[in-house]
């Protein structure tokens, strides 16, 4: 179960996903840039909230002891801002409530996934959820898309950015690029952890 829990974690890994709805847009033509700017706008804020809130726990110990909060999971947040809107344009107007119901389902899935994994918390999984699902309502709250982007097009950005992660930074892991991150920020060769939040007061 271990593996099959790891194999659904990695359809969350912003290593290749973000790349994918970067790519994807880029693919979508000119006269789907402007929806597709307003997707990557509410991902970005969404991947600074997170990012954020890693550094200035690893970097400065701002956390949370009783809800056992370090930070934003990246996981739940990135999934929920790209599967409902990914799964709701590919499917078309007509359809995009459902496709973006199916979505969330499975955003949901990856973020519950860090659970038995032990990667995160349940306050780190829910509320990195609420993070990404706010990306997501900003982008249906915009006009409606009159023309959905190309099946090829998918593959093609997914399949793209799939490859690049394993060849263009083959071993190196978001994770482990924050940590460089927090460490640059404050100055600090031992980053604060989980269990140092444990054991505080």
């Amino acid at each position: 179960m271990h593996d099959f829990w790891l194999m659904v974690s990695e359809l969350g890994n912003s290593k290749w996903l973000l790349p994918a709805a970067f790519l994807l847009v880029l693919a979508s033509g000119a006269k789907r840039w402007q929806l597709g700017w307003r997707w990557l706008s509410g991902l970005a804020v969404a991947s600074l909230v997170v990012l954020v809130s890693k550094l200035a726990f690893m970097g400065w110990g701002i956390g949370s002891r009783a809800w056992d909060f370090t930070g934003f999971s990246g996981h739940a947040a990135i999934s929920a801002a790209i599967y409902p809107v990914a799964l709701g344009l590919l499917v078309g107007l007509r359809w995009r409530l459902w496709g973006a119901a199916v979505g969330v389902a499975v955003a949901l899935l990856i973020s519950y996934s860090r659970l038995p994994l032990h990667a995160h918390s349940v306050s780190e999984v829910v509320l990195g959820s609420l993070v990404g699902l706010s990306a997501s309502a900003w982008f249906y709250l915009g006009p409606p898309q009159v023309a959905r982007p190309t099946l090829l097009a998918w593959v093609g950005a997914v399949a793209l950015a799939w490859a690049a992660s394993f060849t263009v930074l083959p071993g190196v892991g978001t994770h482990d690029l924050v940590m460089k991150m927090a460490q640059a920020a404050s100055g600090r060769e031992v980053l604060y952890t989980r269990k140092w939040l444990r054991q505080q007061g």
